[in-house]
C-alpha cells in the first residue's frame, strides 16, 4: 500500500535533477496519473519515452506526448496499447516513417485506425497493413482495391480472405494475379485458371507455388506448361520439383538445350549425385550456423509420381517471417 510519504518522496524524485533518479521515478510502479503527467513534460527525453510507454500515463499526456519533438518518444505512444484511437490516426501523418509504421504494432488498433490506415498517403502504411493475417473482409476489400500495384500484390499473396484472394485473382495487373498465385490458400479450380492466364508471369507462379507449397497440380496442367510458349515459364518447370516423369521427359526435348539439359536430370536415379535433390543438399549435414534459431520447413509430396521434394522455406521461429520490404530506408 503506498503512503503519503511514499507519494511525496516519488514527487521529490520526479523533480530531482539527476535524470537517472527521475527515470526511477517515472518507472515506478506507484507513479500517479497526476505524477506521469507532469512528468511527460520533463525535459530529458529520456523521462518522456518512459512515460509515453506506459499503459497506465493519462491519454491527455499521450495527447501532448504524440507531438514530441522526440522521434522515438512518438513511436513509443504509436505501440502504446493506451494511446486513444484519435492520437493513432494522428500519428499515422507524422514527419518520420517509422513513426507512421510504429502504429501498425500497436496491439489495440481498432477497425476505426485500420480503415484510417487504408487511406494513409504513406504506402507503406497500407503496405505493411496489407501483410497482416486475419484482416477484417472490409478492411482486405480495400485493400485490394489500392492504387499502388505493390500494396496489392502484397495482399495478394498473404490474405487469408478466399473472397478478397478471389478479387485479386481477376486484377488487371498480371504481377498482382501472380502474386495470387503463389496464395497458398488457392483452390484446385483457381490453379486450373492461372496455369491458362495470358501472361506467362502468372503462369509462373504456379510453377514456383507448386514447388514451395507441394501442391500436386494435375498431370494435364502440367502438361500444358510443358508446351507453354513462354521459355521462362519452361525453364522453371525443368528445374523445379513437383512434376511427374511424363512431364520432365517432354522437357527433357526441349529446343532450349538448358531446359532440355536440366530437365533431364531429374529423370536420373534418386541417388545419382547429379540428381536436383542430391545436389541441393550433397553433404546431408546440419544447418550452418547462420541458420540457428531458425526452422527449416521440408515435406513431401504425398503422390510418388511428382518427383523431388518441395523446396525448404526458412522462417524464424520467433517471428512471422516477412514476405515483402518497405522501401522506407533512409526515408524521412
Amino acid at each position: 500500500m503506498t503512503t503519503g510519504r511514499d507519494t511525496a518522496d516519488l514527487g521529490e524524485r520526479s523533480r530531482h535533477k539527476q535524470v537517472r533518479v527521475r527515470a526511477a521515478a517515472a518507472s515506478h510502479g506507484d507513479a500517479s496519473p497526476d505524477l506521469l503527467t507532469a512528468m511527460a513534460q520533463d525535459p530529458s527525453r529520456t523521462i518522456r519515452r518512459i512515460v509515453a510507454g506506459r499503459v497506465d500515463t493519462p491519454p491527455d499526456a499521450l495527447r501532448e506526448l504524440a507531438g514530441d519533438a522526440d522521434r522515438a518518444t512518438r513511436q513509443a505512444v504509436a505501440t502504446n496499447p493506451a494511446t486513444p484511437a484519435e492520437v493513432m490516426i494522428a500519428l499515422l501523418s507524422d514527419p518520420h516513417w517509422s513513426v507512421r509504421l510504429s502504429v501498425i504494432d500497436n496491439p489495440s488498433i481498432d477497425r476505426t485506425v485500420q480503415h484510417a490506415m487504408c487511406q494513409a498517403t504513406d504506402k507503406d502504411v497500407r503496405l505493411v497493413l496489407a501483410q497482416r493475417p486475419g484482416l477484417p473482409a472490409g478492411i482486405s476489400a480495400r485493400l485490394a482495391r489500392d492504387t499502388k500495384r505493390v500494396v496489392r500484390e502484397a495482399l495478394a499473396q498473404c490474405t487469408d480472405d478466399p473472397a478478397t484472394l478471389q478479387l485479386l485473382l481477376r486484377d488487371d495487373d498480371a504481377r498482382v494475379r501472380g502474386c495470387a498465385g503463389m496464395n497458398p490458400g488457392t483452390t484446385v479450380a483457381q490453379r486450373r485458371q492461372l496455369v491458362r492466364d495470358p501472361a506467362w508471369e502468372v503462369r509462373s507462379s504456379v510453377v514456383h507455388a507448386k514447388a514451395v507449397h507441394g501442391w500436386e497440380i494435375p498431370e494435364t496442367d502440367l502438361l500444358v506448361l510443358a508446351r507453354d510458349r513462354s521459355a521462362t515459364v519452361r525453364y522453371w518447370l525443368a528445374n523445379l520439383p513437383g512434376a511427374t516423369r511424363r512431364v520432365y521427359e517432354v522437357l527433357a526435348d526441349d529446343p532450349d538445350a538448358d531446359i532440355a539439359f536440366n530437365a533431364g536430370l531429374w529423370l536420373l536415379p534418386a541417388d545419382d549425385p547429379r540428381h536436383p535433390d542430391a545436389a541441393r543438399n550433397p553433404s546431408g549435414h546440419a544447418l550452418p550456423d547462420m541458420l540457428e534459431g531458425m526452422r527449416l520447413t521440408q515435406r513431401h509430396y504425398a503422390n510418388p509420381e511428382y518427383l523431388g521434394r518441395p523446396i525448404p522455406q526458412i522462417t524464424d521461429i520467433h517471428t512471422a517471417e516477412q514476405r515483402w520490404e518497405v522501401g522506407s530506408n533512409g526515408r524521412q
